[in-house]
């Protein structure tokens, strides 16, 4: 394999993040000791757009380039992703947890149950392939809203966008919710109670294939990445179980999706950062490893709003004071 990128795609640490123990992350320290280290102005989509020499994909809005996964993309497309959100007293949060990509089945019947709700409002329901689904709404005003991925742990109230021009994406944001709740009255366990509308902010029209994406593939379930790869006649396969799993299958080069809210699904680990600790010890300590034989000619890691990046021979760097666990992502 050539290159390698990682973006973990919901890793955000504003703030320290208390673990029941201190837990190393021996890759993810590793890479952000030796390798170089830059912060990104705006997100990962744009960094690995400008890497797979599609510059424009990074000025289009998420939920256009979404649509490249459907034979026919909806008007006004939103990125709709269920989310399971958690009341308390006073709030309601978004779990980590909470974050949710769906099984086929369930997409189908959430589309067929939206479609006898929502007759005659405009809005459509599509299914991705990467488990979550694309609004169509024509009338709905564009307000940008941030990617639910950012806002796990917070309370949800302050990622609506406030004021009048939004006063559309909270209403219909509200009848989704009374509607999922009828459909599942007690909340039944894995079930979303909510679609999390953004996406629709940006340029509206798709960019132009470009020559570099047909040497990478890509691995994980994101419904930008995985437009992207459409876009360009390909898809995004299924994430392996490991950095072993992986190497036989890439000749070129690949970029890996990992979500800490699926292995906190998959493996019921009681905190993100063992979450974390275990993506480290399946995909980027083994990736670095790989490196240092000549496996691999260079490693990224996208997380935090850092581009971590390491090439043979950055060892020589060994005199850099590292950081452990979480903060070396800092």
């Amino acid at each position: 394999m050539t290159e390698l990128v990682i973006v973990l795609t919901d890793l955000y640490l504003a703030e320290p993040a208390a673990a029941p123990a201190p837990l190393r992350l021996p890759g993810l320290e590793r890479v952000a000791r030796l390798g170089t280290r830059t912060v990104l102005p705006t997100s990962w989509r744009a960094w690995l757009a400008a890497r797979l020499d599609v510059p424009a994909a990074a000025e289009a809005a998420p939920a256009v380039i979404a649509g490249a996964a459907l034979p026919s993309a909806p008007a006004g497309a939103w990125i709709a992703t269920p989310v399971r959100l958690t009341a308390s007293l006073s709030q309601v949060h978004l779990d980590p947890r909470g974050l949710l990509r769906l099984d086929p089945g369930a997409q189908a019947r959430l589309v067929e149950s939206f479609a006898r709700t929502f007759s005659g409002s405009g809005c459509t329901l599509h299914a991705l392939p990467c488990g979550e689904f694309l609004l169509g709404a024509p009338a709905l005003p564009v307000v940008p809203r941030e990617d639910p991925e950012r806002c796990l742990g917070a309370e949800v109230g302050a990622a609506l966008p406030q004021g009048a021009e939004a006063s559309g994406l909270r209403r219909l944001a509200s009848e989704i919710e009374m509607w999922l709740h009828g459909l599942a009255p007690g909340g039944a366990a894995g079930a979303p109670n909510a679609l999390w509308l953004w996406g629709a902010s940006g340029a509206p029209a798709r960019p132009a294939p470009g020559a570099t994406l047909a040497q990478w593939q890509a691995y994980g379930a994101d419904a930008f990445v995985d437009g992207l790869w459409h876009l360009h006649g390909q898809r995004a396969g299924a994430l392996p179980r490991d950095f072993g799993a992986l190497g036989g299958a890439v000749g070129g080069s690949a970029v890996l999706m990992l979500r800490v809210a699926q292995e906190l699904q998959a493996s019921m680990s009681g905190h993100f950062l063992e979450a974390l600790a275990a993506l480290d010890a399946r995909f980027i300590e083994p990736a670095v490893a790989a490196l240092g034989r000549g496996a691999l000619r260079s490693l990224t890691v996208l997380a935090n709003d850092r581009c971590l990046q390491l090439h043979p021979g950055a060892s020589w760097r060994f005199w850099r004071r590292g950081r452990t666990g979480s903060e070396a992502l800092r």
